[in-house]
């Protein structure tokens, strides 16, 4: 007894030959491909996130590193511990805030005397400690 879903027959030997595959084949390669895409898409988006906070942690140093250049045009920046002036001072991702953990000063000239910056996320915990090295506000991770 025969089987085939489609039979064509053959000019030659008048029989049937198959052709393609069963709809049970089918099914079951796609049911193997989405076993495989469930166990890898929650790693790459983990990835992907990953890759796109350390973008965003590199321009929020990029714009810590502008800070001269702000206080050149500004006529210089003095900022108590804690204030929040550096997030309306600096052009930040969304989502980042910036605030010194000791006086940050920094003259008319551009010349930056040493201080320390806390660097916050939301929805991270906690928060990073960079520090401004003088003279230059060089961003130093601790």
């Amino acid at each position: 007894m025969r089987t085939w879903v489609s039979c064509r027959p053959e000019p030659v030997s008048r029989q049937c030959a198959t052709a393609g595959f069963t709809l049970l084949e089918v099914l079951v390669v796609l049911v193997i491909i989405s076993m495989a895409v469930a166990v890898v898409a929650p790693r790459l988006q983990k990835t992907y996130d990953s890759v796109v906070v350390s973008g965003e942690r590199a321009d929020v140093v990029r714009q810590l590193q502008r800070l001269p250049l702000i206080a050149r045009q500004r006529r210089g920046i003095d900022l108590p511990p804690g204030s929040r002036a550096l997030d309306e001072l600096l052009k930040l991702p969304a989502g980042w805030r910036v605030s010194p953990l000791q006086a940050l000063h920094i003259e008319a000239s551009g010349a930056c005397h040493a201080s320390s910056v806390q660097l916050e996320r939301d929805g991270e915990p906690g928060f990073q400690k960079l520090s401004l090295l003088e003279p230059d506000c060089r961003v130093d991770a601790d």
